[in-house]
């Protein structure tokens, strides 16, 4: 009894090996660029949120609120962050009594070449006003 083999072998050629690998490579440095933009994120929001634990921050100014959003920051070891001092916005609701405390800022990272990743964060908190 004789066996037939296929003209046409099974598996992954070095071109398609190639391409896969590419494309894990190029997922794997897209996740290397986010990752510090999310680390700063997460310990921001952290801040944002500890805020209203502090029962006089609605009657804080605006400098007073980010000084202590500053070191809060420090504490979480942030000591070079991307929001700034502009990108926070404090209001006074009058119909609600409420103190919306914002900070939305875009974090940028450079991939390669004149690619970056742009993100997008918007942190908010509400509290109780004077």
């Amino acid at each position: 009894m004789q066996t037939t083999v296929s003209a046409r072998q099974g598996g992954w050629s070095m071109f398609s090996l190639s391409i896969a690998l590419a494309v894990a490579v190029l997922f794997f440095l897209v996740g290397l660029a986010m990752y510090p933009g999310y680390y700063e994120a997460f310990a921001i929001r952290k801040g944002i949120n500890s805020l209203a634990e502090d029962s006089s921050v609605g009657v804080m100014a605006k400098p007073t609120i980010w000084g202590l959003l500053e070191k809060r920051f420090d504490m979480s070891g942030l000591y070079s962050f991307t929001p700034t001092k502009d990108d926070l916005v404090v209001e006074y609701d009058k119909k609600t009594s409420k103190k919306r405390i914002a900070l939305e800022y875009d974090y940028k990272a450079p991939l390669f070449y004149n690619i970056s990743i742009v993100m997008h964060f918007k942190h908010e908190i509400q509290v109780d006003g004077p």
